[in-house]
């Protein structure tokens, strides 16, 4: 029996017929008559996620990132993206990248006809195929920061669209995010430090911590100047609590000097 099964059954382990009709958004309870585990959603009921728990893992992928320009069928024109000013290198912003539903709708398009995309939208991609067991969705295209927190505060998300979801994720799970982005130095000798941008937040959705997690830094000497430079780095975050269940998070970016950034797709996995 799992870890996870263990502290099911120590707090709520029972029955299914004693099953709670309602437990906080995440917990578990593990019936000891049927052998069923039953996570809570965000409403507070039931659902049966039996032999989901740490099997299965899986992937989503988008492209459609804020800020490409619809005027040019949201494709990057060359040397034109989104500016990191000196105001950004000076406040020692982390400039995080949401997500757009219009530019989903628009760019993340199966482009195979084998195996039959399901045609369903608003999830990636692959359109539901290769998601982890028990996952939905790995994006929230619809989400608004400042619909759920004051757009003056100092988390960093402020004004920012979209998200990478992780509400169906189980504890155990690893996350992995491959951000690939264009650079485009505008001053020799910058250092860019490529970075998830996570708040953990409680089962209130209060958030308690804010914080980078961050990838090696790129360096850009002489010579690079005007040049774009496509990166492909991977973050991982681990998944062992209600906090970072229901964490927000976005790719990010750093750096000690302006540059133009062209934030171009985000393959989203977790591991089991």
């Amino acid at each position: 029996m799992s870890i996870l099964k263990q502290h099911a059954i120590k707090h709520y382990g029972g029955p299914e017929a004693s099953l709670p009709a309602r437990l906080p958004y995440g917990d578990t309870y593990f019936t000891t008559d049927t052998n069923k585990l039953f996570k809570y959603n965000q409403d507070g009921l039931p659902k049966d996620v039996s032999g989901s728990q740490l099997s299965a893992s899986g992937y989503s992928r988008s492209t459609a990132f804020v800020g490409r320009p619809s005027d040019n069928a949201y494709q990057w024109r060359d040397g034109l993206g989104i500016e990191y000013t000196q105001a950004n290198v000076d406040g020692g912003d982390f400039k995080v990248f949401g997500f757009d539903p219009t530019i989903h709708l628009a760019l993340d398009n199966p482009y195979w006809s084998t195996p039959t995309p399901s045609g369903v939208t608003g999830i990636g991609l692959f359109q539901g195929a290769n998601l982890p067991e028990g996952v939905s969705s790995l994006f929230d295209y619809d989400y608004v920061f400042n619909d759920n927190y004051s757009p003056s505060g100092t988390t960093g998300f402020e004004g920012s669209t979209g998200r990478i979801k992780l509400n169906d994720c189980q504890y155990g799970d690893l996350l992995k995010v491959r951000f690939d982005f264009n650079v485009i130095p505008q001053i020799a000798n910058t250092t860019v430090e490529p970075a998830l941008w996570y708040s953990n937040r409680n089962d209130s959705d209060d958030i308690t911590f804010t914080f980078p997690l961050t990838a090696q830094p790129i360096f850009y000497g002489s010579g690079t100047v005007g040049n774009t430079y496509l990166n492909r780095v991977e973050i991982s975050a681990w998944i062992t609590s209600n906090e970072d269940v229901n964490a927000l998070t976005l790719p990010a970016i750093k750096s000690d000097n302006p540059v133009i950034i062209q934030p171009i797709g985000a393959l989203v996995t977790i591991i089991r």
